[in-house]
């Protein structure tokens, strides 16, 4: 007797998912800007009124679209913070987490660069989840460092500049598609990471850059 609720409920929940889809495939291919309502339409098989019902705008769409996207850049971000090893060891498997996530074909983080370059100075709402999605990246990446070596003096603000470094060699790489220079960027952080927690005591044994010349 309860069916039919449920049958009704899914053509909506459908028809929403086929438009959140659509918005991420056109904001991945032509940034924020691209997204039209009568793109969106087009390869969603909607008619305007769906995405007004279920994202309120095409600004509540983008924003429901860096809240999918994110979903899957902090789930890289996270298996990227190796729960097991010494310092330097982590360090590696960091920089190939890094690496790996930065090069994923369906570029999560190149998506949300885009829109933090394109619309993030124009929608609040925007902002507020660049923003969310920010302060969680920070927590992820400040909790690996952590992890790995311990409460450290402003851990924050370390974890901050880990974040913004990565984030500017994402953008170099999407730029330049150099793998190597990729590879010596991500190496670099890395061994910045590796410098502020050995400043005031001995370094690891075997140091993340001895191996990455080898």
């Amino acid at each position: 007797m309860h069916s039919a609720p449920a049958e009704a409920a899914a053509p909506i929940e459908n028809g929403r998912a086929r438009v959140l889809r659509a918005g991420i495939d056109l904001t991945a291919g032509s940034g924020p800007s691209g997204m039209t309502i009568s793109q969106v339409c087009q390869r969603a098989g909607v008619k305007p009124p769906a995405i007004y019902y279920h994202f309120g705008s095409k600004e509540g769409l983008l924003g429901a679209v860096v809240e999918a996207v994110a979903e899957a850049w902090l789930d890289q971000l996270e298996a990227a913070q190796p729960a097991q090893g010494d310092l330097a060891a982590r360090l590696r498997m960091a920089v190939d987490g890094w690496q790996a996530m930065i090069e994923d074909p369906a570029r999560p983080m190149k998506l949300l660069l885009s829109v933090q370059l394109d619309g993030a100075d124009t929608s609040p709402e925007i902002r507020t989840s660049l923003q969310r999605v920010y302060e969680r990246a920070r927590e992820v990446v400040a909790e690996g460092i952590r992890a790995a070596a311990g409460e450290l003096p402003e851990l924050n603000a370390l974890a901050d500049q880990v974040l913004g470094l990565v984030q500017g060699a994402a953008l170099a790489f999407h730029l330049e598609s150099d793998r190597k220079r990729l590879r010596a960027r991500l190496c670099g952080i890395a061994h910045l990471i590796e410098t502020r927690v050995f400043a005031a005591g001995p370094r690891s044994a075997t140091p993340l850059h001895r191996n990455e010349k080898e």
